[in-house]
């Protein structure tokens, strides 16, 4: 099987971090490429590596990041060596990513790249997850997946990915179909 990097896109509060938990359990051949954030970590989350902002630019200047995305006022940046290091022992290396920076990615890996666009049921269920928690007081994640969802129904988005799941409540049914697709 030809090893590809497994992105999941789609917009906040749809469960990417839930599916990606759940493919983490099916196959130890996945590794997740835990970004560099610029804030605190919430209470909880063990998937990514708080930094300050001069620890960010250091790994930037040494060229040790593949990208830095600017997501709600945090800078979210993707190391390059676990993702080099993944494909050099043949695992599959996975990443939540945003859609509108796929060209990074495409650019890097081209046909390397299997992208899986996980879409919420429903409107109404995106906004009852976005207001689980604090990330959303000012509604403007929300605001931005409507617009980002909107594009994915007016067929815009088509060619930016190669599987669509609707993120129901079922998780592991959701990472089995997604690895399935996968392996294919």
């Amino acid at each position: 099987m030809h090893t590809r990097f497994l992105l999941l896109l789609g917009v906040s509060g749809v469960g990417k971090t839930t599916i990606i938990k759940e493919l983490l359990k099916l196959d130890d051949r996945f590794v997740y490429i835990s970004p560099l954030i610029t804030r605190p970590l919430r209470d909880g989350e063990t998937d990514k590596v708080s930094v300050t902002v001069s620890q960010l630019q250091t790994a930037v200047d040494a060229g040790e990041i593949l990208a830095v995305n600017d997501i709600y006022g945090v800078k979210y940046a993707t190391p390059r060596q676990p993702i080099t290091d993944a494909f050099r022992t043949e695992c599959f290396p996975l990443l939540d990513w945003p859609i509108k920076r796929l060209d990074v990615m495409q650019e890097e890996f081209g046909d390397s790249l299997f992208r899986v666009y996980i879409e919420p049921p429903s409107v109404t269920e995106l906004k009852r997850r976005l207001g689980q928690d604090s990330r959303d007081e000012g509604g403007h994640r929300l605001l931005a997946a409507i617009s980002e969802l909107e594009r994915l129904w007016c067929g815009d988005l088509a060619d930016k990915f190669d599987l669509k799941v609707i993120a129901d409540d079922n998780a592991g049914a959701i990472a089995e179909h997604i690895f399935s697709a996968y392996l294919a």
